[in-house]
């Protein structure tokens, strides 16, 4: 009888003190001011904890529907002049892609260092010549995105 309530306590504590673990984001300033989020900051620093909810929210669904050419008149795509083909962006997203190029490319000409996050969820700075690539990524957005 002893161990059924043993059990039953561990059980119902180690339930109630998982509900509370979460993921912790920090946010911190470098050497050259620029502010920094992530889930570790580096030592010596000093961090502020940030309240942000990390809860799963699932992704919308997909819609793999084709439009028919009443709905692309309505969603806004646009015709392109070569061949008649249309444009596979819409007016909203072409704005959203250029405001965001152009945010990037103003990051980019502001200096310092930038961190970037690598593939297995680490940061590194950026290097020059990755700084010079995304940069000329971003101008080819504002030139095809801002029209």
């Amino acid at each position: 009888m002893a161990s059924i309530r043993f059990s039953f306590i561990l059980i119902t504590t180690l339930l109630v003190l998982s509900g509370n673990a979460s993921a912790a984001i920090y946010k911190w300033k470098d050497e050259a001011g620029l502010v920094h989020y992530g889930s570790m900051p580096p030592q010596g620093i000093k961090a502020q904890r940030m309240g942000v909810s990390t809860a799963f929210t699932p992704a919308p669904p997909k819609n793999t529907a084709k439009p028919d050419s009443k709905e692309t008149a309505a969603s806004g795509e646009k015709e392109t002049p070569e061949d008649g083909k249309k444009d596979k962006y819409t007016k909203q997203q072409h704005d959203t892609l250029c405001n965001n190029a152009q945010k990037d490319l103003a990051t980019m000409n502001k200096g310092g260092r930038l961190r970037v996050k690598q593939e297995d969820g680490s940061t590194a700075v950026m290097t020059d010549k990755d700084r010079q690539e995304r940069m000329k990524r971003m101008q080819s957005m504002v030139t095809k995105h801002c029209k």
